[in-house]
């Protein structure tokens, strides 16, 4: 049987994204706007960073409210988004930013231990 390495993915907020660069992330974001093309998305992160999105095809469905998005951080305020996820109302309606973004500082600096 062959072997696969499938990358990890790495939640951010938008203070870390530029420490990610090229690397794969899981964002969570507030929709502000979609662009006429649907190929971006400008999004407000938890800690209230705007970031925009940018997808090769675009995007085959409304996207509104809280969204995860899966990508490569390209630099402090874009992400090359692979894929998407609206976050339905039944997780967001109590959703607490402030221990999110909590969480996302303990990921982002410790080291992981199963490398």
């Amino acid at each position: 049987m062959e072997s696969t390495t499938i990358p990890t993915r790495t939640f951010v907020n938008g203070s870390f994204l530029q420490k990610f660069t090229d690397k794969p992330v899981t964002l969570i974001g507030n929709v502000l706007k979609v662009s006429p093309d649907g190929k971006s998305v400008t999004m407000q992160t938890t800690d209230d960073h705007v970031v925009t999105v940018n997808f090769h095809e675009p995007i085959d469905s409304s996207l509104d409210g809280w969204v995860e998005v899966h990508g490569l951080a390209k630099d402090k305020g874009t992400v090359a988004g692979g894929s998407y996820y609206n976050l339905p109302s039944s997780i967001t309606d109590d959703f607490d930013k402030s221990q999110f973004n909590e969480a996302v500082l303990l990921l982002c600096s410790l080291p992981n231990p199963l490398k």
